[in-house]
C-alpha cells in the first residue's frame, strides 16, 4: 500500500514537472514567433520606405533635370523624411532583436484626451 502510494506520488510529481516544461516550452515558442513576426513586419516597412525613396532619388533627379526645381526641393525633403523614417526603423529592428523594450517618443497624445 505504501509503496502504491510512493508510486503514484511520484507520477504526479512526473506529470506535474512535464507540465511545467511544457508551459515554459509553449510559452518561450510564442515568445519567438512574436518576435520574429514583429521583426519581419519591421522588415516589410523598411523595404517599402526604401523603395520609396529611391523613386523620390530619381524623381529630384528628374525634376533637376528639367529645372523645375521647387519640385526638387520637395522631392529632396521627402528624401530626408524617409530617411528619418529609416533610422527609426533600423532603431525598433534592432531593439526588437536584442529583446529590449522600446520607448515610444513618436507616439502624439491628443489635447482632447489629456484634459478629460
Amino acid at each position: 500500500m505504501a509503496m502504491q502510494l510512493v508510486a503514484w506520488l511520484a507520477a504526479l510529481l512526473a506529470v506535474a514537472g512535464l507540465a511545467m516544461f511544457g508551459w515554459w516550452v509553449w510559452g518561450s515558442c510564442s515568445r519567438w514567433q512574436r518576435k520574429q513576426r514583429r521583426l519581419d513586419d519591421l522588415n516589410k516597412q523598411h523595404e517599402t520606405l526604401r523603395s520609396v525613396r529611391q523613386d523620390a532619388v530619381y524623381h529630384h533627379g528628374w525634376a533637376n533635370s528639367r529645372g523645375d526645381y521647387k519640385e526638387a526641393d520637395s522631392h529632396e525633403s521627402h528624401v530626408r523624411d524617409i530617411d528619418k523614417k529609416l533610422a527609426n526603423l533600423k532603431r525598433q529592428f534592432e531593439a526588437v532583436e536584442v529583446g529590449e523594450v522600446l520607448d515610444f517618443d513618436s507616439v502624439v497624445v491628443d489635447d482632447r484626451l489629456k484634459n478629460s
